[in-house]
């Protein structure tokens, strides 16, 4: 009998022609050093450059590597689509820039039998940023955690840190019952992931931002505010089972 996957990851791309390359070459060395199995989901969010025709040349001659192609949905949607589609027994969204680098995976992997889900932090005790956002979107980030803390989740340091570890059994339970796809997406799986009582722990990230964000400070930031209005109110009207 095949023995299972250790571990899918899931990398959502949109519009990336110029950072795939190098990003992807980062992740698969890594990986290929590693001992346990992994497998790789590159997902494309709609690109209207290369990036796609990139991904698949680079990832044709990797047996245990494949592109999905997504309508342009948003980062979340992106990866909800490669969660619903991992093989493995846990599933880790990361992002292209490895703002969070791979060598962080390790202590994760090492502790993830502990829990269900494990999510960096850029902000609790022991983070190392070594290069920091501008000051006026490290406020943006900080309001948005307080408000998510105040309306959906509790207790969470860091919303959007994007390198979050799940047990794939759960990761697709929660993923199936998504509804938002923009960058509030977050805060909701992880309002679902408390709303079902799973063992989140936080960790501790080594994080380098890199200015090249195709985030939006303003237009983002309004609908990740308004995400959390109606992930409040989905639960209410009971849209989340």
């Amino acid at each position: 009998m095949r023995r299972k996957t250790d571990l899918s990851l899931v990398i959502p791309v949109y519009n990336e022609e110029k950072r795939l390359g190098s990003g992807l070459q980062t992740i698969i060395k890594y990986l290929q050093a590693e001992e346990f199995s992994w497998e790789l989901i590159v997902v494309d969010d709609g690109s209207s450059d290369q990036t796609i025709t990139l991904a698949r040349r680079f990832v044709k001659n990797i047996d245990n590597a494949r592109v999905l192609k997504s309508p342009h949905l948003g980062k979340g949607g992106a990866i909800k689509q490669g969660v619903l589609n991992a093989n493995g027994k846990w599933v880790l969204f990361l992002d292209i820039d490895l703002a969070t680098p791979m060598t962080e995976l390790g202590k994760f992997m090492n502790i993830r039998n502990e829990y269900d889900v494990i999510i960096g932090s850029r902000k609790m005790k022991g983070a190392n940023v070594l290069v920091h956002q501008p000051k006026f979107r490290e406020f943006g980030g900080k309001v948005f955690t307080a408000l998510t803390n105040v309306l959906v989740t509790k207790g969470i340091s860091d919303i959007t840190c994007g390198f979050k570890l799940f047990r794939t059994k759960w990761a697709k339970t929660i993923f199936a019952r998504s509804l938002l796809s923009d960058w509030s997406f977050d805060a909701e799986i992880l309002f679902l992931a408390q709303k079902s009582e799973l063992r989140i722990k936080e960790l501790p990230v080594r994080w380098v931002n890199d200015p090249r964000t195709k985030v939006n400070l303003f237009k983002d930031t309004l609908r990740s505010f308004s995400g959390l209005v109606k992930i409040r109110v989905y639960d209410i009207l009971g849209r989340y089972g």
